[in-house]
C-alpha cells in the first residue's frame, strides 16, 4: 500500500475528480432553478451533489489504486501525493456532508442521494473493472435530474419518467466515452472495461449512435412544443459541443482523450437544460 510522502493540495483536489463533480453540481443547480427552487434550496442541492460526487471520486481512486500503479502511476495515490487512508477518509466525510446537505432540503433529495451514493460506490468497488460498469454510470446520470427536481419541488410528475430515461441514455453515452478515454491504460492493467471489451471503434460507434438518438429526441421535442426559439438555440449549441468531443477521439495523444467525454458531458448538460426549460415552459412537467 502506497504512503504519501507529504500531503499535496493538488493531490487532494485531483482525488475528488473536480471536473465531473463540479459539472454535476452546476447541472443540479440549473435543474433546480428550472424547477422553481429558491437560490438557497438550489445551493444546498448543488452542495449535496458536489459532496456526494467528491465521495464517489475519492472512492474510485482508492479502489483503482492497485491498477493505477501499473497504468496511471501519476495519479495522486500511486504518485504518493495522498495516502489511501486519507483518500478513504475524504470519501467518508464527503458522503456524510452530502447526505446532510440533501437531508436539509427534504426526504426526496435524501432518498435519491442515498441511492445515488450507493450506485456510485457499487461502480467504484465492484463493477468499474467489468464490461457492466456502464450500467451504474448511466443510472447515476439518470438519478441526477430526479434528485434536483424532487428536491426543488417536493414531488415528481409522471412525465418526469421520460426525463430520467433520457438522462440515463445520456449517461450511457458518457460511460462509453469515459471508458474510451482509458482504453489503453485499462488494457495495460488488465481491466476488462466496456471499451476494452468492445474495442475502440465499436465503442465510439455505439457512443455516436446513442448520442444522436438523445439529440434527435430532445431537439424534436423542443420544436414540437415551442419551436426552435431560445431553448432550441441552447439545445443546438449543446449538440455541437457534444459532437466536438467525439471528433476529439481522432486525436492520438493520451492527454487529449479525456476531452472526448468531458466535452460530451458539457454539451449534454447544455442540451438537457434547454430541453427541460422547453418542457417546463410548455407545462409538461406540472404536478
Amino acid at each position: 500500500m502506497a504512503r504519501s510522502r507529504s500531503l499535496s493540495p493538488i493531490g487532494l483536489i485531483r482525488v475528488v475528480h473536480p471536473f465531473p463533480s463540479l459539472l454535476d453540481a452546476v447541472a443540479t443547480a440549473a435543474i433546480a432553478h428550472v424547477a422553481g427552487a429558491s437560490a438557497d434550496v438550489a445551493f444546498r442541492l448543488a452542495l449535496g451533489m458536489l459532496a456526494l460526487q467528491f465521495a464517489i471520486g475519492s472512492g474510485n481512486d482508492v479502489a483503482d489504486a492497485p491498477a493505477d500503479r501499473i497504468a496511471k502511476p501519476r495519479k495522486p495515490i500511486p504518485a504518493g501525493r495522498i495516502s489511501t487512508g486519507l483518500a478513504s477518509a475524504v470519501c467518508f466525510a464527503a458522503s456524510a456532508a452530502g447526505l446532510v446537505a440533501a437531508a436539509s432540503v427534504g426526504a426526496g433529495a435524501l432518498i435519491v442521494g442515498v441511492i445515488g451514493l450507493a450506485d456510485g460506490l457499487l461502480y467504484d468497488l465492484r463493477l468499474k473493472s467489468t464490461p457492466f460498469a456502464w450500467m451504474p454510470f448511466a443510472a447515476g446520470v439518470g438519478l441526477l435530474p430526479l434528485y434536483a427536481w424532487w428536491g426543488a419541488r417536493g414531488s415528481i410528475p409522471v412525465a418526469f419518467i421520460v426525463v430520467v430515461a433520457m438522462a440515463t441514455v445520456a449517461g450511457a453515452v458518457l460511460a462509453l466515452a469515459n471508458a474510451y478515454a482509458d482504453i489503453e491504460g485499462d488494457g495495460l492493467a488488465g481491466t476488462r472495461s466496456i471499451a476494452v471489451f468492445l474495442g475502440g471503434r465499436r465503442t465510439l460507434l455505439i457512443d455516436g449512435l446513442l448520442l444522436a438518438a438523445v439529440q434527435v429526441v430532445a431537439v424534436a421535442t423542443i420544436a414540437m412544443v415551442g419551436g426552435l426559439s431560445a431553448q432550441g438555440a441552447v439545445a443546438l449549441a449543446g449538440c455541437g459541443l457534444s459532437w466536438s468531443g467525439l471528433v476529439m477521439a481522432r486525436a492520438r495523444r493520451d492527454s487529449l482523450r479525456p476531452l472526448v467525454w468531458e466535452m460530451q458531458a458539457v454539451g449534454l448538460v447544455v442540451l438537457g437544460t434547454g430541453w427541460l426549460v422547453a418542457l417546463n415552459s410548455a407545462g409538461l412537467l406540472k404536478g
